[in-house]
């Protein structure tokens, strides 16, 4: 037993998961004595082992550990736990389950949401492949892995921007602690954590940055996973959505949150059509709206995000070595996600997107958004965070001499002249467009440098969606040019509309190319 007690305490869990799993293997007599079995063969080989076999001692040890991963992470069942009646703590661990992280189609929320709070930021349309190796997380992972059902539903996780990752949660701060946008709103001091830098090649540019807990953050589907040799985890994840904390549910031993799927301005138009655009309208309303539109949105993800499989071992049960993992072809899969070459998926979200288009029309017409303005709840979320300032538009760059993005409040043209704004930077640097960023060329604009790509979107995906994913990716590609795209990420993010993120871009092509052409010193 001292033995066991020591291996379990080398595991990569928290203390909780711990208690947990000792309770589960008191419960479970098949797998227990498993355990106890490995547990005796590793204790006669230690004594048996006079050279001081490292290997084989860290073989055992693995071999212990991945008994006791399988053991506590196997969906709960009658036949795997029995309650004790005289352990209160045992009796409700048996009749608990892990809860998963699923859409509310009624709000547009996901509920029961683990969250991967790390040091930088994911924006949607972003493809990554995660090394996982803090207890904590591996913990958080195997727990969601486990609750995979037989109809591979989508497995998700939220990635939220905290600056120092674990440290900074562990330090007890009160701006890394975890909040609801309200209690981000009601937090007089949030403004103290924000601050402007700027560089030499560029003074006049001012890179915002935040130094505390974000509320906005990612929603990310897992597509594929390994398990390493050494009890580490390997995880091809891509972001789908963005989302706002609305309810935490747990801190321990990670965070799990209630969240609000956040659209683009242009993905849910609240204000009906042009009849009913001066309309007042409160959250009450806006919320059953919001969860149909929610739902349309993640009617597309099929399509818009294709699911490869990480290379490298026999299936998701086999353990990886250091060696055998294939860098180069995962490198193949990154940074960007692709589109899936099925688009039978494109026509149900089109009708759930129509659907909910007439819905609103429907709902102004039969005079169901309240019209008296003394009579109303509180402003649509999404108001109440831009007013303040949890979503923003992207800063201007001063000395532009091509204003162009601010001379158009149409997607359409933003778009055309973004597309003009990219072929003439990769002309003048010689850089080539991914494949994942050509694909969204609209197809009358085969006329550019950059030749579009052989997969064409289906003439079934809308649009809107189209700009939405260029919105991201664009700017994605000048990141690390310190003087207009590095560190600012998370503006991209918490930019309120497709509009705004296409004209923020524009403006950092425009600032880019005019320097090159020697407009600016």
């Amino acid at each position: 037993m001292l033995v066991a007690a020591i291996i379990l305490l080398c595991l990569p869990f928290s203390v909780s998961a711990f208690t947990t799993t000792k309770q589960q293997l008191l419960h479970a007599p098949a797998k227990s004595s498993i355990l106890y079995k490995t547990l005796s063969l590793s204790r006669s080989d230690d004594n048996g082992g006079a050279d001081g076999d490292i290997d084989n001692f860290e073989s055992n040890r693995m071999d212990i550990v991945r008994s006791l991963q399988k053991s506590f992470y196997m969906p709960d069942s009658p036949t795997t736990l029995i309650p004790d009646d005289d352990n209160e703590e045992a009796a409700a661990y048996a009749t608990s389950s892990r809860p998963r992280a699923q859409l509310d189609e009624s709000t547009g929320k996901i509920t029961n949401l683990p969250l991967w709070r790390v040091g930088w930021i994911e924006t949607p349309g972003r493809r990554n492949c995660l090394n996982v190796h803090e207890g904590i997380y591996t913990h958080l992972f195997e727990s969601i892995l486990s609750t995979q059902s037989d109809t591979n539903d989508p497995l998700y996780f939220g990635h939220l921007y905290l600056p120092g990752g674990t440290k900074s949660a562990k330090s007890g701060e009160e701006r890394y602690r975890l909040k609801t946008w309200r209690e981000e709103l009601d937090d007089d001091d949030r403004f103290d954590n924000y601050s402007k830098t700027s560089t030499l090649k560029a003074p006049d540019i001012s890179t915002p940055s935040i130094d505390r807990s974000a509320v906005v953050g990612c929603l990310m589907q897992i597509v594929d996973h390994r398990r390493m040799e050494d009890g580490r985890l390997m995880l091809l994840v891509q972001a789908v959505e963005r989302f706002v904390v609305d309810e935490v549910l747990e801190t321990l031993p990670y965070s799990v949150a209630n969240v609000q799927i956040l659209l683009d301005k242009e993905d849910v138009q609240f204000k009906g059509d042009d009849n009913n655009k001066n309309e007042q309208i409160d959250e009450n309303f806006c919320k059953y709206l919001r969860g149909n539109a929610v739902t349309a949105s993640f009617f597309y993800h099929d399509y818009e995000f294709n699911k490869p499989k990480l290379p490298g071992g026999k299936d998701n049960n086999s353990y990886l070595s250091k060696d055998d993992v294939q860098w180069v072809e995962i490198s193949k899969l990154l940074p960007f996600a692709e589109y899936s070459s099925d688009d039978i998926s494109l026509n149900a979200a089109n009708e759930k997107s129509s659907s909910m288009q007439e819905s609103l029309n429907s709902s102004f017409n039969k005079g169901d958004a309240s019209s008296n303005f003394a009579e109303l709840g509180e402003p649509p979320i999404e108001e109440q965070l831009f007013n303040g300032g949890i979503l923003w538009d992207p800063p201007s760059i001063p000395n532009v001499i091509v204003r162009r993005s601010l001379d158009t409040s149409d997607c359409d043209a933003l778009e055309t002249l973004l597309w003009l704004a990219m072929d003439d930077f990769c002309r003048a640097t010689g850089f080539n467009l991914p494949l994942e960023v050509r694909v969204l060329m609209p197809p009358e604009m085969d006329y550019l440098d950059q030749m579009p790509s052989e997969h064409a979107l289906s003439p079934l995906y809308p649009k809107i969606r189209r700009q939405r994913r260029l919105s991201y990716l664009a700017p994605a590609l000048i990141e690390n040019l310190e003087e207009v795209g590095k560190g600012i990420r998370h503006i991209w993010l918490d930019t309120p509309s497709t509009h705004a993120r296409l004209r923020g871009a524009l403006e950092r092509y425009d600032y880019l190319n005019n320097k090159m052409l020697g407009q600016f010193d």
